[in-house]
């Protein structure tokens, strides 16, 4: 039973780490490109969904490594599609996705902030 547990807990862990280098992830459905998770700029995208366009469908992800993003791609994508895809990566540097993380990550806590201020106000007069 615990070595069960054992298993699973191990098993959460890789996953989890995994997943928090994941810069993002892709699916590509008839030629549709719809960002399933992570975050890329804008014009990587744009780039992207010029590529996938003849894609009936598939995944691609985005991983953060030492030496700088790895893309990887799945499902219907044949070799010369994904070493455009690899170039495309290439031409962004780790910096434009780290910053807008960051930012994102910034702007998400002080969203949540004035939101837990603006509803302990509300209460607060409501008690009033």
């Amino acid at each position: 039973m615990w070595t069960l547990a054992i298993i699973v807990a191990g098993l959460a862990v890789v996953f989890w780490l995994r997943r928090s280098r994941r810069a993002f992830a892709l699916r590509v459905t008839n030629g549709a490109v719809t960002v399933v998770g992570g975050w890329l700029p804008g014009p990587m995208l744009a780039d992207y969904r010029s590529a996938l366009r003849a894609v009936s469908s598939g995944s691609v992800e985005g991983h953060f490594e030492e030496g700088g993003l790895r893309v990887t791609a799945s499902g219907g994508l044949d070799e010369h599609v994904e070493q455009r895809l690899r170039n495309i990566a290439r031409l962004y540097p780790l910096a434009a996705f780290r910053a807008s993380t960051r930012a994102e990550r910034r702007a998400l806590k002080a969203t949540a902030g004035l939101a837990v201020a603006s509803a302990v106000s509300a209460l607060a007069k409501r008690s009033e």
